[in-house]
């Protein structure tokens, strides 16, 4: 598996900003909209990169973290508790024995080569009323543009309207609920990171949260 995502591609998205860009309150942010539908149960956290949110999420859950990147999971290894297990694998083909409440996809979707093989293998590792939670970078609304312009990443293969995402995901799961998200990092300093239902019509990033029905 070509390791794309190594220590060089951690340091041309982040610099040496990683954890000013990921925040504890962020995290928590994220679990608290999460457990308004699930409180606890087996974890998936695909895309756990250096294991902050699997971290917060082990007080609740019973966690299991995957990433493409052989760097960020050796990097986890050292800082995760070692009941929390880390691998290295790639949505879209993750094949495990076990199946999961709870799937979280935090900034990944946006990097798959095939989001329908994504979206099939994660319907697969989650229990019949498991639910999913995912965010992504959107490219519509007012900012759309903007958005556009300031993501310098190459890895993004699906640079999409929400509209799409949420098609998308309710081509196989039943949506919950999505949640706009404000973001972005003021002068290496200071990350804002904001959950909006208001404005989640405008906001340059989305959390949708699914739900695995009976069939797809």
């Amino acid at each position: 598996m070509e390791d794309k995502f190594n220590k060089s591609y951690f340091d041309s998205a982040y610099g040496p900003y990683y954890y000013l860009r990921n925040p504890r309150y962020k995290w928590l942010s994220f679990l608290g909209e999460i457990k308004k539908y699930i409180s606890g149960g087996m974890l998936l956290d695909i895309g756990c990169a250096y294991g902050l949110f699997l971290h917060e999420a082990s007080r609740d859950f019973k966690c299991t973290g995957i990433d493409i990147s052989e760097h960020a999971i050796a990097h986890a290894r050292t800082t995760l508790p070692q009941n929390i297990e880390v691998f290295v694998g790639a949505v879209g083909s993750i094949h495990l024995n076990a199946r999961y409440n709870l799937i979280t996809c935090f900034d990944i979707l946006e990097h798959t080569n095939d989001l329908g093989e994504a979206l099939d293998n994660i319907w697969d590792l989650l229990e019949e009323g498991g639910v999913l939670v995912l965010t992504v970078p959107v490219y519509d609304g007012p900012l759309g543009w903007l958005v556009d312009r300031l993501d310098k990443d190459r890895t993004h293969t699906y640079r999409r309207p929400r509209g799409f995402w949420l098609e998308e995901v309710s081509k196989r799961f039943e949506i919950l609920d999505y949640v706009g998200i404000w973001r972005y990092f003021f002068f290496h300093r200071l990350y804002l990171n904001l959950l909006s239902r208001g404005t989640r019509r405008i906001t340059p990033a989305i959390m949708v949260l699914a739900r695995k029905t009976v069939q797809k």
